[in-house]
């Protein structure tokens, strides 16, 4: 009896583990969300940007130090 009830007791444990573990899966997955929402939002702002720059090149650019 005594194994059947370390074995219960070890369920009880690995089913409470599994909680634990599937509500940080869905606090992770609620952040990944909202961290995709702002990159998108930013990419839509970074275009928007890159529009209203007038057409230049990199090479037409001088460096700081000149």
């Amino acid at each position: 009896m005594a194994s059947i009830e370390g074995l219960e007791e070890r369920i009880a444990w690995q089913d409470a583990s599994i909680e634990e573990l599937t509500r940080a899966l869905l606090r992770q997955e609620r952040r990944v969300k909202a961290l995709e929402e702002v990159v998108d939002r930013l990419h839509g702002r970074l275009q928007e940007l890159e529009r209203k720059q007038p057409d230049s090149s990199p090479e037409d650019e001088v460096p700081p130090h000149y």
